[in-house]
């Protein structure tokens, strides 16, 4: 019997678990449906001025200076099969704002980062981008360090932590400023994809309601079983 018991509490448990992780998922494809919304109507919309209420997923445009003193190289960024980093640096806007401008992909051979040329405008400039938030730092071979790897003057980090260049240049938000192709101090850019499509998120979502389903029927055969034992026992 006590066997019995725990193999009903379990399954009852993987079920409750099963559904809670699917109930999740939805909630994310659900967020997800609403930045790709928002994200599909900033492209046709014409840009709007950066202001410290600026939502995310919204092109905006802003002028000033780009910040010699604070760059980074993204390492291991792949573009047509051509190993490369992908390039952050702060932006002065003429109020005094501080945001993070991703510039674009450069190609760096032979990992010489220190070596690797790069035009920047030294001039007022303006520029035109999509304003991204942070989507948070997944696991890597830096997770647990207390700084990131430097080489000579720029920054190298293994993946884009937008809160950590965003403390270390004094911007103002952990937002980040996509650029178009064009823009002044543009390099390679690439259209911006989600890092995940709601579609995947209902997906999953439907793989953990088909867990939590399985654990209900396997509970429902092993009590047939353990009754129709039982029966032939009492007989």
């Amino acid at each position: 019997m006590r066997a019995e018991l725990g193999i009903t509490f379990g399954l009852f448990a993987c079920c409750a678990v099963f559904s809670a992780l699917g109930y999740w998922q939805i909630t994310r494809g659900e967020e997800k449906h609403l930045m790709e919304t928002r994200l599909e109507a900033s492209l046709t919309s014409a840009p709007e001025a950066l202001l410290k209420g600026s939502k995310p997923f919204t092109r905006v445009r802003v002028r000033g200076r780009y910040d010699l003193s604070h760059l980074f190289f993204i390492d291991n960024r792949v573009h047509l099969g051509e190993p490369g980093a992908q390039v952050i640096q702060a932006f002065r806007s003429t109020s005094g704002q501080g945001v993070l401008i991703d510039r674009g992909w450069i190609s760096v051979p032979d990992r010489l980062f220190a070596l690797t040329p790069l035009v920047t405008p030294v001039d007022e400039v303006e520029v035109v981008g999509l304003l991204l938030p942070d989507f948070g730092v997944g696991l890597s071979l830096e997770s647990g360090q207390p700084e990131p790897t430097r080489l000579a003057e720029p920054m190298l980090l293994q993946q884009l932590d937008i809160k950590l260049m965003s403390r270390l240049a004094n911007t103002e938000r952990a937002y980040l400023l996509r650029l178009r192709g064009g823009e002044p101090g543009a390099l390679t850019t690439k259209p911006f994809e989600l890092p995940m499509r709601s579609e995947r998120h209902y997906a999953y979502a439907v793989q953990w309601f088909g867990l939590a389903l399985a654990s209900i029927i396997i509970w429902l055969h092993l009590a047939r079983r353990y009754l129709k034992d039982r029966s032939k026992s009492d007989g």
